[in-house]
């Protein structure tokens, strides 16, 4: 690789039907929108070269996000509004490009991520439900399924009937599923949610800073 390379982040938003692009589908999408640019991205060598995209924290599928990232290298420098102007140009329109950068932080520093959730159920369940000394859920590993508490690595801010923030664990050491939150409040309610919305608005490094 050439030293000489690179590294920008690109600060994007995947709303409305793009929620449902695998990880991997969307790592495809970039990369062909970024051929169809003039954009001097870096290509990775060997047998199989292909454009370099790399997301920091892919979105679970079926979930929102309006401040994800991902890094591409380039070969020569080029203005950050030229990038997004020229990507956002040729992206579908339920992914948007808010702003390229150089990076600050890296990916292994993440710890976190902040999910806005609008959800229409009973919200009296659904308060004693957040009120509970535990919340156990059975959670996939390497060595099988485990019952796991998720209550002390779960927290919840600014509710409003229907409305809250979600702060769950993310990263490369462990992470959580907000899915997992809400199917165990479908288990303790005895009853399906009838509307249920999940954004990520922000992703946090172990130091509580947003991850730039």
């Amino acid at each position: 690789m050439n030293e000489n390379n690179i590294a920008v982040r690109l600060f994007f938003s995947k709303t409305g039907r793009a929620k449902y692009i695998s990880a991997l589908d969307l790592i495809t999408c970039f990369q062909r929108a970024i051929r169809r640019t003039d954009i001097p991205v870096w290509h990775t060598q060997g047998f199989n070269p292909h454009t370099y995209v790399n997301v920091n924290l892919p979105l679970s599928l079926g979930s929102e996000g309006t401040n994800e990232s991902m890094d591409i290298k380039l070969t020569e420098q080029m203005s950050f509004e030229i990038i997004c102007e020229k990507l956002n140009a040729v992206l579908p329109p339920d992914i948007r490009i808010i702003k390229a950068a150089f990076p600050v932080r890296k990916h292994t520093e993440i710890e976190k991520s902040v999910y806005s959730v609008n959800i229409s159920c009973d919200f009296e369940k659904l308060e004693s439900f957040m009120e509970s000394e535990s919340i156990e859920v059975e959670k996939k590993t390497k060595k099988g399924i485990t019952t796991l508490d998720i209550k002390p690595f779960t927290e919840i801010t600014d509710y409003e009937e229907g409305r809250f923030t979600l702060i769950m664990p993310s990263g490369c050491d462990f992470t959580l599923n907000p899915s997992l939150f809400f199917d165990a409040f479908e288990n303790y309610s005895g009853e399906e949610i009838q509307q249920l919305s999940i954004v990520r608005t922000g992703i946090l490094c172990k130091d509580g800073s947003q991850f730039e």
